[in-house]
């Protein structure tokens, strides 16, 4: 569902909980982010996981019309989703593809990571059955420890050799910092290196690539010099910085996309001694307003935060009291000034609270928090 303007929510515009998706501030975002990246360099953005969490297909289409230049996917399935809603820019997968999906990569024509051999083997006898080219980009273990051909010259004839594979167009070379977002520079600046090392050996070897790339969100803010010909736009197209990172190289001002909000289902006031939910962990010690609220771990809630992570109804926070359940939760509105009613809006994260706040409480990362809202819970878009 796509909505324009602002709601108070006590519309039936959502039953339960739902993310509101504001377009504009992920438009914001990718300005912001033109503005730091170098002239000649091109973006892709990152929609992998449904974009963050944040639907693929709308972010996606904002995306393009801002001026990405591609878009980066996981999976083969996401990228034919695309493709099947009428989606036509440049589109490459960032990873593992099994070979049984290389017809399917080859008839929609996503852009595939290579880093062996067979891979390259597999789609170009895929390519040729089809009539087609495939266009690969190498994938460059640098020091990531993942994926990737080795940057110690052992599998540089590898490469040579799948790069003239027919049926295959070598489009594309690639590699992913690990420590970007720490104050670890010696380490980018060696996997830079090494990246630019190989990919010079393979331009004596008479291989050559349209398209250099690098640097993800943490590299695009903070190592400008690397940006090369493409830079891959992940967690900062979504208004989030990623946790840990130092300073940009340049100012940069991010809004926040996801707001995850829901709703007060039932309200009782209960005496002294009433324990609440599963596993009776929370016992009143006076007599208690609960409030139960129509979101649990099933919508993405982790249940990590029972007993004392809040909830903010009203604009206060609201402890939340026992075990959170898989499709509710109790808070404590007791102290509130106003009392809450069937149908008010409760907020997990947005005004008033980052998602950044939810992943410290969890020991996690603010990737997480937006990946793991549940599929059930309704997005809403707003402005665009």
């Amino acid at each position: 569902m796509t909505m324009t303007g602002n709601s108070d929510y006590k519309e039936n515009v959502f039953d339960r909980s739902c993310v509101e998706i504001d377009l504009d501030a992920l438009k914001h975002n990718f300005a912001q982010i033109r503005n730091v990246v170098s002239g000649g360099t091109g973006i892709l953005a990152v929609v992998k996981a449904d974009a963050y969490g944040h639907g693929a297909l709308e972010t996606a289409r904002t995306l393009i019309d801002s001026g990405a230049a591609g878009l980066c996917l996981a999976t083969i399935d996401e990228a034919v989703e695309l493709r099947k809603h009428g989606i036509d820019v440049p589109m490459m997968t960032l990873g593992y593809t099994d070979p049984s999906r290389f017809e399917d990569a080859v008839r929609y024509d996503v852009e595939q990571s290579v880093y062996s051999y067979s891979i390259a083997k597999a789609l170009s006898d895929e390519a040729v059955k089809q009539g087609k080219k495939c266009r690969i980009h190498i994938k460059l273990d640098t020091g990531m420890g993942r994926i990737g051909f080795k940057t110690d010259g052992s599998e540089t004839d590898d490469i040579v050799r799948s790069c003239l594979l027919p049926g295959i167009e070598p489009y594309g070379i690639f590699s992913h910092f690990a420590v970007a977002d720490t104050p670890d520079d010696e380490y980018t600046k060696m996997q830079f290196d090494l990246f630019m090392r190989q990919t010079e050996i393979l331009g004596q070897k008479g291989i050559h690539f349209a398209k250099r790339h690098i640097c993800n969100s943490a590299g695009i803010l903070r190592f400008p010099e690397m940006h090369l010909d493409l830079v891959r736009a992940g967690i900062i197209l979504y208004g989030l910085m990623p946790p840990g990172c130092p300073e940009p190289s340049a100012e940069i001002d991010l809004r926040p996309v996801m707001n995850w909000y829901a709703k007060v289902i039932h309200v009782k006031t209960v005496p002294a001694g009433t324990t609440v939910s599963y596993g009776r962990h929370f016992k009143a010690e006076r007599a208690t307003e609960v409030t139960t609220v129509g979101i649990g771990y099933a919508d993405g809630l982790s249940r990590r935060l029972s007993n004392g992570f809040e909830l903010i109804i009203g604009g206060k926070r609201c402890p939340i009291i026992g075990n959170i359940c898989m499709d509710m939760c109790m808070v404590d509105t007791t102290d509130l000034d106003v009392r809450p009613v069937v149908g008010d809006r409760v907020t997990v994260f947005g005004s008033g609270r980052s998602a950044d706040e939810l992943a410290d409480a969890l020991g996690t990362i603010n990737y997480e928090i937006t990946c793991d809202v549940g599929k059930r819970v309704r997005r809403l878009y707003v402005g665009g």
